[in-house]
């Protein structure tokens, strides 16, 4: 399975104009999910979409991971349009992971967990969700709920897709994990810090 990171839009709840170049201790947040991915057994090919709206981002993996990361280039006009460009400029002929780039907690074993799970579902398409007392339990609003069948779920910015059909709607199933570093993503100033405080621990 190939994997992509969608790194091409700008970032206003944390102030800064990239998000995957935002700084995380002492590196950027795009770097810890990158290697995750490139450590996971069931990832192929690692890529991150950028835009003319990151052009840091480009640069930081460009110099950070020299050809271990390909880059796919999009508008950055519209999220949906510039992920199924991505996917078709990918080359990818099966299943592939779509990424936010704000999941710094989020390891090689967990994105194996979730290939495995995928492959036993038997849909085309499966998002992640955590719970929404999750964040609460972790002093965290997260920005996006959804209501499934009377459950209060948060998308954890995490999905799979069949590439080959990537420009029609997929049969799409539910993933719940209870799991903190997966439920987190750096969306605020707060979950920033909050990440900060789980890597120190």
């Amino acid at each position: 399975m190939d994997a992509i990171i969608m790194a091409g839009g700008l970032t206003q709840r944390l102030g800064m104009e990239e998000k995957a170049c935002v700084m995380l201790l002492d590196r950027p947040l795009i770097n810890y999910l990158l290697d995750s991915l490139l450590g996971a057994m069931h990832i192929d090919r690692v890529f991150v979409q950028v835009s003319p709206y990151s052009p840091d981002t480009e640069r930081c993996v460009k110099d950070t991971y020299q050809g271990r990361v390909l880059i796919l280039r999009t508008s950055g006009d519209n999220y949906v349009g510039d992920m199924v460009n991505a996917v078709r400029d990918s080359g990818s002929t099966g299943p592939v992971m779509v990424l936010m780039p704000d999941l710094p907690l989020v390891t090689s074993e967990h994105i194996d967990m979730m290939v495995k799970a995928y492959d036993k579902v038997g849909f085309p398409a499966m998002s992640v969700y955590a719970p929404i007392g999750l964040y609460r339990e972790l002093g965290l609003r997260p920005g996006t709920v959804f209501n499934k069948k009377g459950e209060m779920l948060v998308p954890v910015g995490i999905n799979i897709l069949d590439s080959v059909t990537i420009d029609v709607e997929q049969k799409d199933t539910d993933y719940l994990v209870d799991i903190p570093e997966i439920a987190i993503s750096v969306d605020s100033v707060e979950s920033l810090h909050k990440c900060e405080e789980m890597l120190l621990r």
